[in-house]
Parts: structure tokens; sequence; C-alpha cells
């Protein structure tokens, strides 16, 4: 399936209660996003040096990218899988090759060096013997599409390409010489997006690499992310698909800020996305000097100021139960946060808030349940300042973002 990204490409899915509770692990910007204009590259190893995962997302970058992701869009591509799915169940794995200039001419015409070749689809068979039980995602951008293609449609036995149930490319060098497919593969596994204007993926014509229409495809991400996590959601018999939250990650790149994972007590989109950071970066203002909110049966509305912001800054959730809140000394900071799982009317809610700051003055929101619990806390050296997540007349889901305390 040929993506034109001058088209909106949007997948419709059911949600998935109760999906995605979590384990606080980081979605950290600056290893993770920042990236995309800095002079390094992002590493994944997960598969090669972790535990077997439900999914597996196996990962081919561009041309003079540095390895085993490059800048982009595999690491933002990784971002969503992991935010939608959750950590502990899918597993990232940048795919080791030299991604030389040199080797697009010889991709192209179906002369690349049989041992670079070679080596990358013996590393794919290798990650998936080691987890026979994985489902398969992978995907390639420019030269790493080609690559993608290649092992896929050339190399890989029936036993390894019959367990891929999705594998994308961006501005891939030889879809063009492919019809837009990928060769001996079921075209409905396979997602192919082409920038509009991009002459590498739309004619062949590799010199056109140089253009800004091939060198940005992180808006893509999000949609491939969408169709990916479809796909998995289908090959492993789940009722419905997780939608991929529409936050763009990326607008938060060198800000210093993480994003710690967020914790559902409603599935994803069931109501309205907030994200303190974007008051934070508008008025660049991040000493937190309140905390608070309301709730009664579970909690019904959070919020935050900052010194030197507004009196009155936006909340998140409805005007129920009661109001209460904490006020923060100098040199005091918010440092763990306790989130539980509530209910209203058989859906799934958040259900009972604790923020503890350095002192041990703490704000108690909601009712504390038995149900699933989550305690974050915040690293050495680091506070939170904010949050993120999703609010109706209740609070659906969130999640703290931390930054470093002043020196």
């Amino acid at each position: 399936m040929k993506i034109s990204t001058a088209v909106p490409f949007v997948l419709l899915s059911g949600l998935a209660p109760g999906f995605a509770r979590v384990t606080p692990r980081g979605i950290e910007l600056e290893g993770l996003l920042a990236r995309d204009n800095a002079a390094i590259g992002l590493t994944e190893n997960e598969v090669r040096d972790g535990a077997c995962k439900e999914s597996m997302f196996l990962y081919f970058r561009g041309s003079t990218q540095t390895s085993n992701m490059g800048e982009q869009p595999g690491p933002q591509l990784a971002s969503y899988l992991r935010w939608t799915l959750t950590p502990e169940k899918i597993a990232i794995q940048g795919i080791e090759y030299p991604a030389k200039l040199s080797d697009n001419i010889c991709l192209s015409v179906d002369l690349c060096h049989p041992k670079e070749l070679a080596g990358a689809s013996d590393l794919v068979r290798v990650y998936m013997n080691k987890c026979p039980g994985s489902t398969v995602v992978m995907a390639g951008y420019s030269q790493g599409g080609g690559m993608l293609s290649r092992v896929i449609g050339e190399q890989l036995e029936s036993q390894y390409k019959d367990r891929i149930v999705a594998a994308v490319t961006f501005g891939n060098i030889v879809q063009a010489d492919d019809h837009d497919r990928i060769p001996n593969f079921v075209e409905d596994k396979a997602a192919l997006f082409c920038n509009s204007g991009d002459p590498v993926c739309e004619n062949g014509f590799l010199p056109g690499a140089m253009r800004s229409a091939h060198q940005d495809y992180k808006p893509s991400a999000k949609p491939a992310a969408q169709f990916m996590v479809t796909k998995i959601a289908s090959a492993r018999g789940w009722p419905s698909a997780p939608v991929v939250p529409d936050t763009d990650l990326t607008k938060y790149a060198n800000t210093g800020l993480k994003f710690l994972d967020i914790f559902r007590g409603a599935a994803a989109l069931v109501s309205t996305p907030f994200n303190d950071a974007d008051l934070m970066m508008a008025t660049n203002k991040t000493r937190l000097i309140s905390i608070f909110g309301r709730g009664d049966k579970r909690v019904d509305m959070v919020g935050v100021k900052w010194e030197g912001g507004d009196p009155n800054p936006p909340s998140h959730g409805g005007d129920g139960g009661d109001y209460n809140d904490i006020w923060l000394g100098e040199n005091e900071f918010w440092t763990t946060l306790e989130v539980c799982n509530g209910q209203k009317n058989g859906n799934d809610r958040i259900g009972y808030f604790r923020a503890t700051t350095s002192t041990g003055q703490s704000l108690e929101l909601g009712s504390k349940t038995t149900d699933v619990c989550t305690t974050f806390a915040a690293a050495e050296g680091m506070s939170f300042v904010g949050m993120y997540g999703e609010s109706g007349d209740e609070v659906d889901s969130l999640g703290p973002i931390e930054y470093a305390k002043p020196l």
C-alpha cells in the first residue's frame, strides 16, 4: 500500500478498555527525540540484549545515519510504539548494516554487496529465532527501506516472512523499481510512505535524497505506528486495537523535559488530551509552587501552578468533588506521585491521586482503591513540574513530567 503523505492517512480502530496500564518507565525526549537535530543517533538493542516480549520492532536506518536507529523517523516511530503498547510489550531493535551512500546505487540496480544484504538478513533471523513467540513488525527509511524490501522480498524464508505482520518504509529508494510494493510479501501487510515531492520514492531519482521532501519523515511516524499497532492487535487476537496518542512529542525536543509513562485509567482518546508542557514552553516557567485538584470517589480535576506564571492556570478535568491544594516552599520539590485505577458506572477512570514533595507534604485526591496502582518517583536531580494525559468531566489518564532541579 503506497501512502502519499500529502494526504492524511487515517486508521480507525476501536479502543481497548484497560489495555495500557503501565509501570513507570520514562519516555525521555532528550534521549529519543532531541536527537533529531543532534550529531548522534539512537541505539536500540532490546531484542539482542533483553528478554523476549509480545512484539518486536526491527528497524533499518537511512544512509549515513548513525547506528543503529538514525535520527529520524526511527526513534519517533519507536516512541509511538512504546507509548501505545507500553515498554513491557514491545522490544525495539536497530539492524546493523553499513548504510553507506555508495550502496544506494547497488541496491537500486540489484547489485548490492551480497555480504551486507546477507548479514542484515542473518541478524533478522537471529532476533526472530531468539523470540519465536514475538509478533514482528519492521520498518526502514531511505536506503533502509530498500534493505527491508530486499531482505523480505529476496532473503527471508517463509517461516520468517510469515511472522512479519507489518512492514513499513519511508522514502524507499527501490519503491519505484518495485512498483510501490514489497516484492513477494502480502500487500496489505505493507505501508510505503512517500512524501509529496520526494523524487527518491516517487521515481527512483536517488540524487533527490538531498531535497527536503526526502529528509523529514517524522510526521509519518504516527500513522506508521497506528498501522503497525492495528496489525499487531489483529495478529494477537485482541478485541480492538489501541489508538496511538495524538501528542506530537517532537515539539518538546531540546526542552529538557522528560515524560514518564502515562497511567491510563480509561483507554486512550476517550476524552481530551492535555499537556502542561505546552504552557511551560509558552511562558518559560518551570518552577512549581502549587499542586491542586478536586476529588471525591474519583479524581475529578488536577492542575499545577508555576512561580511567576498565571495565577489561574488551566486545570484538567471537571468541577465535581472537593477542592484541595498544597503550596511548595523554597527548595521544596514534587518528588513522587501515586495513582490508582477507579471506576464510574463500570468504566475505568483515575480513582486516586497522591502527590508528595521532598519535605513530606502531600496532596490526596479521590479514594484509594485496591485495584491497579502505580508510583512514579522523580530521578536523582529531577522533580515533577507538570502533568500530561486525558480528561473530561474527570481525569481519565495522566503521567508526570520531569525537569531538572535548579542548581
